[in-house]
């Protein structure tokens, strides 16, 4: 296998989420990319690409950061079956997707059998089931099905046959709202797709109290006049939002010389853009319409606008981050993006940045492309450079931080 040189041949790893039939994250999906400069986005060399992501993953960033505590999948080419050594006992949790053109031999299945023991979960990728390779079933825990391979009667049939054995079957590549309904009514247990980044959105529905005060601040925030006053009235009634300003503005990252005891003191020293970030993550935080499978994806792409403005040294960086964070809150408040924006009356730069105008907005689906895994579309975009790949894997060590203050 030829040695890779990963201090001069940069490449990109992305992570697409997988979420249980209630929308609850279960893992996230590895992808790999490396960057050649090209007009196409084939992995060449799959032994390749497995090495990079597997010694990345394991080695230098680790499952941990990488999966958010939860488990992630790492494709195996048979090559890589074939030697023990590579693989260590396991206490994170790591998905091995056996890909497709792996071969049922003997020393295969002994050595997927051991994997098993050592704490790896077995995912069969892309499996398409035939009289020969139904031993490799027996070392399974996923099975992954790309549903777009299958006519609706043979997709059915293949479900009920896969029903027989103990695994969870994985749907992949789901594009929309309505494929995931029509798969999870057939059986699947896990789904994986570029839907979970176009999450459904909800309407017609009541906003609770706390969320009325979060919206009302919100409003006030994107005001040009902003008043502090009646941003500090407004703050007061609801005491959940009290307490939290006071304790983030006390934390070790400001490092005052003395306590900030007073909401009027603490919404002058945040200013208006973090305020704006702080109670957008607020209204993303006690959101009924929310899916844990969002929460943290949309945290990641707003952090990853922002780490991308401050690597490239841009003036927008606080408005990279206000563009990722919006750009899905609508789902939120339970309405169209459009009615968001109406009802918050947008600066403009913001606006068209939601529309993906303008720097922040070509940040923005540089970001989205990132999490999609679509790699030509990042391609395209002038703001793609191999070394931004730091941003994202701060954006997500962030993400996680945030998450877990949100859960005490």
């Amino acid at each position: 296998m030829p040695e890779l040189n990963l201090a001069e041949d940069a490449f990109f790893l992305a992570r697409q989420a997988i979420a249980d039939r209630d929308l609850n994250l279960v893992g996230y999906e590895l992808l790999y990319r490396r960057n050649q400069s090209a007009t196409t986005a084939d992995v060449q060399d799959h032994l390749q690409a497995s090495a990079r992501v597997y010694s990345t993953a394991l080695l230098d960033l680790g499952v941990g950061q990488l999966g958010s505590g939860l488990p992630v999948s790492l494709n195996v080419p048979q090559f890589w079956l074939e030697q023990d050594e590579l693989f260590p006992t396991v206490t994170s949790k790591v998905v091995l997707e056996v890909l497709e053109q792996v071969q049922p031999t003997k020393q295969v299945i002994e050595a997927l059998q051991r994997l098993r023991r050592k704490g790896y979960t077995i995912a069969l990728d892309d499996f398409v089931l035939t009289e020969g390779n139904q031993a490799l079933i027996q070392c399974a825990q996923w099975i992954k099905l790309d549903t777009h391979d299958y006519s609706q009667e043979e997709l059915e049939k293949t479900v009920q046959q896969l029903k027989a054995y103990p695994v969870k079957l994985v749907a992949e590549k789901i594009e929309s709202w309505q494929e995931y309904r029509d798969l999870e009514a057939m059986g699947f247990d896990y789904f994986q797709g570029f839907f979970l980044s176009r999450p459904r959105v909800f309407k017609g529905h009541q906003t609770n109290s706390n969320q009325k005060v979060l919206l009302d601040l919100l409003q006030q925030l994107y005001k040009e006049d902003m008043n502090v006053e009646e941003l500090v009235d407004t703050i007061v009634k609801d005491p959940g939002m009290t307490y939290r300003l006071l304790r983030h503005i006390n934390s070790a990252g400001y490092m005052f010389k003395k306590e900030i005891n007073s909401i009027h003191q603490a919404v002058v020293l945040l200013g208006q853009e973090r305020l704006r970030s702080m109670v957008s993550l607020l209204l993303w935080s006690k959101s009924p319409y929310r899916t844990s499978s969002q929460l943290p994806s949309i945290l990641v792409r707003a952090k990853a606008c922002e780490e991308l403005a401050r690597f490239y040294e841009l003036d927008q960086i606080q408005s990279c981050f206000t563009v990722g964070v919006l750009s899905n809150l609508h789902l939120a408040l339970g309405m169209e993006a459009n009615e968001m924006a109406k009802l918050l009356k947008l600066e403009p730069a913001i606006a068209d940045g939601l529309l993906g105008k303008g720097v922040p907005g070509e940040i923005l689906q540089l970001v989205i492309a990132y999490e999609q895994g679509d790699w030509d579309a990042m391609e395209k975009s002038s703001w793609y450079r191999p070394e931004a790949n730091v941003c994202f894997m701060n954006a997500v060590t962030w993400a996680d931080t945030v998450v877990d203050q949100m859960g005490h």
